[in-house]
């Protein structure tokens, strides 16, 4: 179980700004779940990424996040260096066999066969694959192609699988490099769907800016909003892409359960714990990042006056199309 905490300040803020936001159906995109029983090489007391989290810590937090609302989610696999991927892989489709309307994306690693990959896939039914930047030589100058090797991409295509992928290098989706791999993947291999996590990975608007409109013109793209608490950030992607391609994420539980915000400056962002000694002019507690980063949309959806429907289709409806297509159901 968990150690991060829900408090009267936390249910003061939902019924105050998201009670009458957030509609009666939640699919969270970009979740994750974690058993020290995959740890592999990892040593020392489990950190970050390494909080205990089953399928039944997302449903009891789902309950306090999201009161009487209806609750899926796509479950991405952790990305740990040393871990036991097989291990872990294997336990996160037990963990959501009970819910056919939730979705998993395998854990993958560079130094894993296409075919391994392809007969895992076939064995568990994953959506998708998970890669991640801590795999590449150099985690933060990686292209797509240190950390999810070409022969896997081929195996996204024939296989007609998503790929949650989280960009790396300073500058993310306004990078060169990573805008010519996005541009060629896309075009090469048609069938597979890439979900541009965090917005992109625009955690500063400034990266949004200068991607956007080359983003909005690419196929098979869609994006998570986890974990962003940019206003801007999220303003450019509703306002100028297919709101249809941007789907709800938190991040939850490691990252959106955290207390705290994701601030930014410059051309950077950080995560800041609030001003735990007390500020005189005003009440300093700090809420969770997932509801920094609902204030967030629900103020987009007021700037934008987005409809009733734009909304639920935002929280629930574009995912349920985009399962319904992966799974060979209609678009």
């Amino acid at each position: 179980m968990t150690t991060f905490t829900y408090e009267d300040f936390d249910r003061q803020l939902w019924e105050r700004e998201l009670e009458d936001f957030v509609p009666a159906t939640v699919y969270d995109m970009h979740t994750h779940m974690w058993s020290e029983d995959h740890r592999g090489s990892l040593t020392g007391e489990p950190t970050g990424l390494r909080e205990e989290i089953d399928y039944q810590d997302h449903l009891d937090w789902a309950a306090k996040l999201y009161p009487g609302r209806a609750f899926h989610l796509l479950v991405l696999g952790t990305p740990m260096p040393g871990m036991d991927a097989a291990g872990h892989n294997a336990w996160m489709a037990a963990q959501l066999a009970p819910d056919p309307e939730s979705a998993i994306n395998m854990m993958v690693t560079p130094d894993m066969t296409p075919e391994y990959v392809a007969t895992q896939v076939d064995e568990y039914g994953f959506l998708g694959l998970k890669p991640y930047r801590t795999f590449a030589p150099d985690p933060v100058g990686a292209r797509i192609c240190d950390f999810l090797p070409e022969s896997l991409i081929e195996v996204a295509h024939h296989k007609k699988l998503a790929i949650t992928m989280h960009l790396a290098k300073p500058t993310g989706p306004a990078d060169p490099d990573n805008q010519r791999d996005l541009a060629r993947y896309t075009r090469e291999y048609p069938n597979a769907q890439w979900i541009l996590a965090h917005c992109a990975r625009s955690f500063n608007s400034f990266m949004m800016e200068e991607a956007i409109h080359f983003l909005c013109d690419l196929p098979n793209i869609w994006y998570d909003t986890s974990a962003v608490n940019d206003l801007y950030a999220h303003y450019l992607l509703m306002k100028h892409e297919d709101r249809k391609r941007v789907m709800f994420g938190s991040d939850n539980v490691v990252a959106g359960c955290g207390r705290g915000k994701y601030i930014t400056y410059g051309r950077a962002w950080l995560f800041y714990p609030g001003n735990e000694a007390g500020t005189p002019h005003c009440d300093s507690r700090a809420t969770l990042v997932i509801y920094e980063q609902l204030r967030q949309e629900r103020q987009v959806a007021e700037m934008l006056q987005l409809t009733p429907a734009e909304i639920e289709d935002h929280f629930s409806g574009n995912a349920q199309r985009f399962l319904a297509m992966m799974r060979g159901g209609v678009q």
